[in-house]
């Protein structure tokens, strides 16, 4: 399989997600956002090896008719994604607010051609301060309102730091959205828990009940843009499968707003600021190529 043992340098840029879900939650400080902040990023200290000046890094702008079809790669898989989630709890560690359950998961990604299998971990978002701009990953070119990573860990690996060593040792599902007229009803548990969250100022919020993981997931989520690539956060990491999937969700305009109004890290002044713009811009391929897992 091509994707695996050429690529497999290429496959090392993304597991700075879930470090982010560890090492952040009880820590705001260290790197920021921001135009300035971003171009610091590369000489943030951390407890670990820092990567953001790599050569295979993400958010990348996915070319669709640059894009590679490989047969030999099927479609995601994904197996106990429509059990429900109980007792997750989100975490705002001031770059992002994540969903974390609160016991091991049973959900797994895998795709065919790819050796290994993926448990999920940890979902989060990334968007901006209005609804045409907040995702990370742009196709051709467009930016859309926010996106989703859905953080899964290689099964093959005994612990989060030894995958964190390997450019297989995440796999990553990107997902897109759009902004409609309607709300999204499977946002809708998502959305309350951070409104309790805004209105109580807290920075973790337990969520009793939630709908099952496939139903945040767009139609059709088996189709996808594959690529080798990085952690969007510090330490940058390159040890990241991406799997962005090619058809978007869509978010209400009002759900949109409640993440508009989620508490940022505290700046210089100590003063706190909306939690909006949390997004890396696109890196350059470097000689990588992105690959479709559909004709």
């Amino acid at each position: 399989m091509p994707l695996v043992p050429a690529k497999r340098k290429l496959l090392s840029a993304g597991y700075s997600l879930w470090i982010m879900a560890v090492a952040s939650c009880n820590s705001v400080g260290g790197w920021h956002y921001g135009a300035e902040g971003i171009a610091e990023w590369p000489r943030v200290r951390m407890g670990t090896k820092n990567v953001c000046g790599g050569s295979f890094q993400s958010p990348i702008n996915i070319t669709t008719n640059a894009t590679i079809f490989d047969s030999s790669l099927g479609p995601v898989k994904y197996t106990h994604y429509s059990e429900p989630m109980r007792n997750a709890l989100f975490i705002n560690n001031g770059h992002t607010v994540m969903l974390v359950p609160r016991k091991a998961s049973k959900a797994t990604v895998s795709i065919d051609g790819l050796p290994s299998t993926y448990n999920f971990k940890q979902l989060h978002f990334h968007w901006g301060d209005k609804s045409t701009e907040g995702s990370e990953h742009h196709v051709d070119g467009k930016s859309y309102a926010m996106e989703m990573h859905l953080v899964h860990i290689n099964t093959a690996y005994g612990s989060v730091r030894e995958a964190y060593k390997h450019p297989d040792g995440l796999l990553v599902v990107g997902v897109l959205f759009k902004v409609d007229g309607r709300e999204n009803w499977a946002l809708r548990s998502v959305v309350t828990a951070l409104r309790q969250m805004n209105k109580r100022a807290a920075r973790r919020v337990r969520v009793p009940h939630l709908v099952s993981l496939v139903d945040l997931l767009p139609l059709n989520p088996s189709l996808s843009y594959i690529y080798g690539g990085s952690l969007t956060t510090p330490p940058c990491s390159e040890a990241v499968i991406w799997a962005v999937l090619k058809n978007e969700e869509k978010i209400g305009e009002s759900q949109l707003e409640v993440f508009h109004h989620l508490e940022a890290e505290r700046n210089h002044q100590n003063r706190t600021l909306h939690l909006v713009n949390n997004l890396r811009p696109s890196m350059p391929l470097n000689g990588r190529h992105v690959y479709r897992n559909f004709p």
